[in-house]
């Protein structure tokens, strides 16, 4: 590994997001649901960053991000509020990873 590669890696935060995302046609990540909310965390330099993963992540999985809110590191939303302490671990796990990691994915239909 580079000495640049390390040191961007070792700059990395956690940060944290609620996704609103779509799916293009029922029964893929979303099983028969329209939408979702989820919370995600993953590690990342700043903002763009972060969103930059998730949009990739999701794209994997075959869903559209459709907007991207309460974003912060872990560290600010940790100084505000208390976290639920599966949300501590998918922190952790990201951090060991690398990747982004998703919470459960709150479902819901759209109205016809």
């Amino acid at each position: 590994m580079s000495v640049r590669a390390k040191k961007t890696s070792s700059s990395k935060e956690v940060w944290i997001g609620l996704a609103l995302v779509k799916q293009p046609q029922r029964n893929g990540a979303l099983g028969d649901a329209d939408q979702a909310y989820v919370n995600v965390l993953a590690p990342a330099l700043d903002g763009s960053d972060f969103r930059a993963q998730v949009r990739k992540a999701l794209k994997e999985l075959e869903l559209t991000l459709i907007k991207l809110d309460d974003v912060e590191t872990m560290k600010a939303r940790l100084s505000k509020h208390h976290i639920h302490r599966d949300l501590r671990n998918l922190a952790r796990e990201a951090k060991r990873t690398g990747l982004p990691h998703f919470d459960i994915f709150q479902t819901f239909d759209l109205d016809p």
